[in-house]
């Protein structure tokens, strides 16, 4: 391959095996809902990851921000800075705030709007946490991060995608093989309704 992937399974096995991962895994744990946040190519894996998650654990619900046109109106009345922030306080003050978790997702750590919607939510109760690709220059103290040591943004997101699947299997709960979904939805009344 042309591409550096930084020894992208070695990293992986690095931040498995850190403390700070052993937080996320049990604040995944102790709560009911998860917001997960991120821009740019990691807007995409929150979203992909929000839909398994919510999937492959039956106790959890998992939420990503998908609404351009929310995105675009508080944009504009609020400015980019704050969309996550308007996001959350529609969605997420209306919760429990200890059943909730907001989880941002950064490749540089300081990415403004990711970091003022986790500085936003651990003032209101909402447990937080931060994936980055390196260590954030500007996140409080009182947050928990677990920063993956990257040079390149594509390690970053993939490696996200690989945590968010490990955190599956580490809830207790496991991603099906193709072969086990087929088998698994083969009596699904949609599935009768193709044949």
């Amino acid at each position: 391959m042309l591409i550096d992937f930084e020894n992208i399974e070695k990293k992986c096995e690095k931040a498995s095996l850190s403390p700070q991962y052993e937080k996320l895994i049990e604040k995944v744990n102790k709560v009911k809902k998860i917001f997960l946040i991120g821009n740019g190519g990691l807007h995409y894996v929150a979203s992909h990851m929000a839909t398994d998650l919510s999937r492959l654990i039956s106790d959890k619900a998992v939420y990503s921000f998908d609404s351009v046109g929310f995105i675009t109106s508080n944009a504009n009345d609020h400015g980019y800075e704050k969309i996550f922030v308007r996001w959350l306080e529609t969605m997420a003050s209306v919760e429990n705030p200890e059943e909730c978790l907001v989880i941002g997702l950064s490749c540089s750590g300081n990415s403004g709007n990711v970091i003022d919607a986790l500085h936003w939510a651990e003032d209101r109760g909402l447990g937080t946490f931060l994936v980055s690709g390196t260590y954030s220059e500007v996140l409080r103290d009182d947050i928990d991060e677990l920063s993956l040591d990257c040079n390149y943004f594509h390690t970053v997101e993939v490696m996200c995608l690989m945590i968010f699947y490990d955190l599956i299997h580490r809830t207790g709960n496991h991603c099906p093989s193709i072969r086990q979904e087929k088998e698994r939805l083969k009596d699904s009344p949609l599935r009768k309704s193709l044949e």
